[in-house]
């Protein structure tokens, strides 16, 4: 592990010299940086702001998705500890500063007192912010951990846990090139918190020594049933008074717009009745010109969701979100869904419109989620490939009120029974803090 640790590092300055190249040309690269300038002192300022006389547990989370796994956990160990426990939660990602300081509309945990950037993962900057933050344990989410970091805590004593831990057959940590480093990463953490039984099984392959490995679930499932449950927001009027039967596009990409948008073109012949809400994973405006484009050739007149505001109806077919943090709600008004990611990285999150009662189509790469494979198996969801796909599948169920009540009542059932998550992971932690005294 050592001489592994030494190669990363000395690797570490050609990355950070290949970021700086490459941010005048990618704008997330380009925050990411300017955000964990002078993070030095803000990090001392807002340390020494905390109040210490209780534990203090440092969440570490990569972007939006993993921010969203967090929260039960977090707001779990609140209700517990009570005044006893402050939380610190840092981010890597720029998209999830952002959406944490702008759009999370979630009630805010009050016991999150600290929230900042994670610095570039050297030995020295790891050092400062772990004697600054003095945290009595790290808890990282998914997969997001960070070399530097976890040997020094270690070196520390303090107790590191990774909840809603994956590791899918696919993953690149199971290579031959990688699989020795994260093996040493792995084994170095107190416990992993698995999504399922087969990660789990991919951990203990992978790790050694005395790390403890359980199959705890998806944090995911309960967030998202306490985002629905709770949900208070409320939609356009318009779309309600429209009358239509929406199909809602959540979460698309280029390619999947190519399947959507011509498919459901093809659709409104049988099902003039139809609507389609277009919700673009980053609704930027040259996306938003895209899509715009896409949609005047296939002779589809829409409205922008901004402008539905005030509106008491609408006669066009089509919506398009202009705006981010709006997917869930826009789920409801759903009776079929449609997830994008699929034709590029890996689907988006299925699991909010599922929990929903809507059936979920998407496209072929589905290895990145476990509760996509498994509503395909339940017959609740299903992979398309071509718009003729999305034609004729969304027909089907359009044509099949029953069957469609089924399949999104079987989808449903799938996510509440998932929960409760969120509670093993916390027993795990307040396991391992109440070791350190």
């Amino acid at each position: 592990m050592r001489i592994r640790l030494a190669v990363y590092n000395a690797l570490l300055p050609a990355a950070a010299l290949a970021a700086r190249a490459a941010a005048p040309f990618n704008a997330k690269i380009a925050e990411g940086l300017k955000g964990r300038e002078g993070f030095r002192k803000r990090w001392k300022e807002k340390a020494n702001a905390l109040d210490r006389n209780g534990r203090l547990i440092w969440f570490h989370v990569s972007s939006v998705g993993e921010f969203e796994q967090a929260k039960p956990v977090m707001d779990l160990l609140a209700r517990n500890k009570g005044p006893s426990l402050d939380l610190a939660l840092t981010f890597f990602s720029p998209s999830g500063m952002n959406y944490y300081e702008r759009f999370d509309r979630s009630k805010r945990i009050g016991a999150i007192r600290f929230v900042e950037y994670l610095p570039v993962d050297t030995a020295r900057n790891m050092r400062f912010c772990l004697d600054t933050l003095r945290p009595d344990m790290i808890v990282y989410v998914k997969f997001d951990i960070w070399p530097n970091l976890v040997v020094e805590a270690a070196r520390r004593g303090i107790p590191q846990v990774l909840v809603s831990g994956t590791l899918s057959p696919g993953s690149r940590r199971l290579s031959r090139v990688a699989r020795s480093f994260y093996g040493g990463l792995y084994s170095t953490l107190d416990a992993i918190a698995a999504i399922s039984g087969e990660d789990a099984a991919r951990f203990g392959a992978l790790s050694r020594g005395p790390v403890e490995i359980v199959e705890a679930g998806d944090t995911r499932f309960d967030q998202v049933c306490r985002r629905i449950d709770a949900s208070g927001a409320k939609l356009p009027g318009g779309i309600s008074a429209a009358g239509r039967t929406w199909i809602v596009a959540g979460s698309t990409w280029p390619r999947d717009e190519d399947v959507v948008i011509p498919g459901f073109a093809a659709l409104r012949r049988a099902h003039p009745e139809a609507g389609l809400i277009v919700v673009p994973h980053e609704p930027t405006p040259d996306r938003l010109g895209t899509i715009r484009e896409s949609l005047e050739k296939a002779r589809l007149p829409f409205r922008l969701l901004s402008s539905l505001k005030d509106a008491a109806g609408f006669a066009e077919p089509v919506v398009v979100a202009d705006g981010v943090g709006y997917l869930a709600e826009l789920y409801r008004a759903g009776r079929v869904a449609y997830v994008g990611g699929s034709f590029t990285t890996g689907v988006h999150n299925v699991m909010e419109p599922a929990v929903l009662n809507l059936p979920v189509f998407f496209g072929p790469r589905i290895d990145n989620s476990f509760e996509a494979r498994e509503l395909v198996r339940l017959e609740a969801a299903a992979i398309l490939g071509t718009a003729d796909d999305f034609a004729r599948e969304c027909g089907a169920l359009l044509s099949d009120r029953k069957r469609l009540a089924e399949k999104g009542a079987s989808a449903a059932r799938f996510v509440r029974s998932h929960c409760g998550a969120a509670l093993r992971c916390v027993d795990l932690i307040e396991k391992y803090l109440d070791r350190k005294r």
